[in-house]
């Protein structure tokens, strides 16, 4: 045994912590100590994976109004069938139903051109336009609950306001007739009167330009008389470039240049209707 520390030197430290030593006196080497276990390493705490939010459906794209017009059916689709038996009827209604202009609607109608037109939609009274959404003469706009209610809420002047300028924006705002109607009909233009839809958006037109728009008030009743009376099916509203506004103006021409020549859009309007019944 090693007695003397002079004569042990420490040779080195073992992985396992323990030393190593030699005595010189006797040449022995030998080890002491305890083992020492290696610290594990710490456990490393696993990231849960990041969730990753689910897209959400791309909106349909809508095409620009001129592509879409492209696409929409014209007079030309019409069965050749349908178009000959749309023209006997014409011939039988001219014969058989008479027509004559009504005085009451002529004169209602008169009243509210001078009310939209640019002169005179600051001018009029606000019970006028009121009155425009409640009255039936000419073309009746249908349930008004809405509009009233946003009427009453918003009080006479501030929904005035806005009755105003929802006309003022479908008739001469910027941009596409068609897409002027969207707006309007969806309430994304700022100033739109809640409640002011289709049907009274429609009457407007009608109103405004009594040459060019039918007094058919509603999307469904036209897709309807161009389906049961020329053969034509026509897209429902809000499937992707199909828009109210693009379906009423597009389907209200479409009826327009089927029908051909009448006295007055009142008379073409009463054939159409008269036609999809027979």
């Amino acid at each position: 045994m090693c007695v003397r520390e002079d004569d042990v030197f420490l040779i080195r430290t073992l992985p396992d912590g323990r030393k190593e030593a030699r005595c010189d006196d006797c040449d022995f080497v030998f080890t002491y100590g305890a083992p020492v276990e290696a610290p594990k390493p710490a456990p490393t705490r696993s990231r849960p994976a990041a969730r990753t939010r689910a897209a959400a459906p791309a909106k349909p794209s809508v095409l620009p109004i001129v592509v879409a017009r492209k696409q929409f059916p014209t007079a030309a689709d019409a069965p050749l069938e349908s178009v000959q038996q749309a023209l006997l009827r014409k011939h039988e209604f001219m014969a058989t139903v008479p027509y004559t202009p009504d005085p009451t609607v002529a004169a209602h109608w008169k009243k509210y051109q001078w009310v939209f037109s640019e002169s005179g939609l600051d001018r009029a009274a606000n019970y006028d336009l009121q009155q425009f959404v409640h009255d039936p003469t000419g073309g009746n706009p249908g349930p008004t609950t809405e509009l009233d209610k946003a009427w009453t809420l918003m009080g006479e002047l501030e929904a005035a306001r806005h009755v105003r300028a929802t006309i003022q924006h479908l008739l001469r705002g910027p941009g596409d007739l068609e897409d002027r109607f969207t707006d309007l009909a969806q309430g994304t233009f700022a100033q739109a009167m809640p409640g002011f839809g289709p049907t009274l958006l429609t009457k407007t037109l009608a109103v405004a330009e009594p040459y060019r728009f039918l007094p058919i008030l509603t999307l469904d009743e036209k897709r309807q008389i161009a389906e049961s009376v020329y053969g034509i099916e026509i897209p429902a509203a809000g499937v992707g470039s199909w828009t109210v506004g693009r379906l009423a103006v597009w389907t209200n021409d479409l009826l327009l240049e089927l029908a051909g020549d009448f006295d007055d859009l009142f008379q073409a309007a009463q054939f159409l209707r008269w036609a999809a019944t027979q």
